[in-house]
C-alpha cells in the first residue's frame, strides 16, 4: 500500500526552472530571426555547437518540453487539491489560458499593423533566410476581431496562430491539462499511478508525443507527494541530470549528423516533438526535485522573478521580433543596440503584461473557482 499522501507545497525551484526555460525560448527565437544558422531546422547551414551541451542554452524546442512536463506536475497538484471540482477546473483552466492568449494576439495585431511588411522585406534581404519568418502574416492583415477569435478559440482548435506563432503549444496545454483534471476526477488516489501508466501507453500507441510530457509530469508529482523519489540511490539524480543535458541539448537532425543507430523517428535524438526531449525534460525535473544544489540554483531571485513573468514573457516576445526588430535590422541599426533594446523591452513588456493582465486574472479566476465549487474539494482517497 502507498504511504499516506500529503499535499505538496509550491516548489520555488520549479518557478525558477520555468523562468529560465522562458528566457531560453526568447533567445532561441531571436536567433531564429537574425542568426538561423544557430537554430537547427531554421537555416540552410548549421553551426557545430548545435550538437553540443552548450546548445541547451538556446534550445527552445527542449525548453518547451520542460514547460509541458512542468504543466503536468502543476496540473496534477491542482487536480489533487480540487479533485471533485471538475467543472470549475475545466472552466478556469480554459479562461486562464485563453484570455492572456487573446490579449497577446491583440498586442501582436498592433505590432503587425505598425510594421505590416517587415517580415516579408527581411525574408527577401537575408543572405541565409530563416523559414521561421514563414510562420507569421506576410499578406494583408486580418481585422482585430479575428485576432481576438484566434486567441479565444483558433489557436486551440487549429494548433497554431499566424498572429503569434508561439501559440502552437496552447492546444497541447489545454488538452493535456483537461486530461489530467479528468483522470484525477475519475480515479481514486492509490490508483492514479497505474492510471497514469496506462495513459502513457495510450500516448505511445498513437497520440502526439507532447502529451506524454503531461503524463510524466503528473507521475513525478504522484511519486513526489508519496515520498517515493528521495529514498532512491543518490547517484540517480546526478545520472538523470547528465541524461537530461545529453539528450535535451542536441538540435533537430542530430541523430543523423551524429551517425547514431537507426531507430523510429520519434525516438531519434534531436527530434523536437519526439519522445527523447520529453524524457530529457522529465529527467531534469526529477534532478531539480532531488538535487539540493540544483534546487538552490533555480530558487535564486532572478530565476524566480523570470518564473513570475514567464507566461507573459512567452506570450509577448515573438511579435516584436518579426515587426520592430526586423524593421530595425532593415534600417541598418547596429545589432548590439537591437539586441539590448529587444531583450530589455521584452522584460519590461512581460512584467507589464503580468501586472496588468496575468496576475489580476489569476485572482479573479480564484474567485470564480470558489463560486463554481463552493465546497472545499479534497482528494478522493490516498
Amino acid at each position: 500500500m502507498f504511504p499516506l499522501a500529503q499535499p505538496s507545497p509550491r516548489i520555488a525551484a520549479f518557478d525558477g526552472l520555468r523562468g529560465v526555460a522562458a528566457a531560453i525560448v526568447v533567445l532561441y527565437h531571436y536567433l531564429c530571426l537574425l542568426h538561423p544558422h544557430l537554430a537547427p531546422s531554421m537555416g540552410q547551414s548549421l553551426t557545430g555547437l548545435a550538437d553540443t551541451p552548450l546548445h541547451l542554452l538556446w534550445n527552445g524546442r527542449f525548453a518547451v518540453a520542460v514547460f509541458f512536463v512542468l504543466s503536468g506536475f502543476v496540473m496534477a497538484a491542482a487536480a489533487e487539491r480540487r479533485a471533485g471540482a471538475l467543472v470549475a477546473n475545466v472552466v478556469t483552466r480554459y479562461l486562464r489560458l485563453a484570455l492572456p492568449v487573446a490579449a497577446s494576439c491583440m498586442l501582436a495585431w498592433l505590432w503587425l499593423t505598425a510594421f505590416p511588411d517587415s517580415a516579408e522585406r527581411m525574408q527577401a534581404t537575408l543572405a541565409m533566410p530563416s523559414r521561421w519568418l514563414n510562420f507569421t502574416y506576410q499578406e494583408p492583415l486580418k481585422p482585430l476581431w479575428m485576432a481576438v477569435a484566434d486567441g479565444m478559440a483558433g489557436a486551440f482548435v487549429r494548433g497554431y496562430s499566424r498572429f503569434n506563432n508561439v501559440l502552437w503549444t496552447m492546444r497541447f496545454e489545454l488538452i493535456g491539462s483537461l486530461a489530467i483534471f479528468a483522470l484525477y476526477f475519475l480515479v481514486a488516489g492509490r490508483w492514479r499511478l497505474p492510471a497514469l501508466a496506462a495513459a502513457g501507453v495510450a500516448v505511445l500507441a498513437g497520440l502526439p508525443d507532447p502529451y506524454l510530457a503531461f503524463v510524466l509530469g503528473a507521475g513525478l508529482y504522484e511519486m513526489h507527494r508519496r515520498g517515493l523519489l528521495l529514498p532512491l540511490p543518490g547517484a540517480l539524480p546526478v545520472a538523470a541530470l547528465v541524461a537530461a543535458i545529453l539528450l535535451g541539448s542536441p538540435g533537430e537532425g542530430a541523430h543523423l549528423r551524429l551517425d547514431l543507430p537507426q531507430v523510429p523517428e520519434g525516438w531519434q535524438i534531436g527530434e523536437p516533438r519526439g519522445l527523447v526531449p520529453v524524457l530529457a525534460a522529465a529527467f531534469l525535473l526529477y534532478a531539480v526535485l532531488t538535487l539540493p544544489v540544483l534546487g538552490r540554483i533555480f530558487s535564486a531571485r532572478l530565476p524566480v522573478f523570470l518564473g513570475r513573468i514567464s507566461f507573459g514573457l512567452y506570450l509577448v516576445h515573438v511579435p516584436p521580433l518579426y515587426t520592430v526588430v526586423a524593421w530595425a535590422h532593415l534600417e541598418g541599426l547596429p545589432e548590439p543596440l537591437i539586441a539590448t533594446a529587444f531583450f530589455a523591452g521584452t522584460l519590461i513588456l512581460a512584467l507589464g503584461f503580468t501586472l496588468a493582465i496575468d496576475e489580476p486574472l489569476l485572482r479573479r479566476l480564484a474567485l470564480l473557482r470558489d463560486r463554481l465549487s463552493p465546497e472545499p474539494a479534497h482528494g478522493r482517497g490516498a
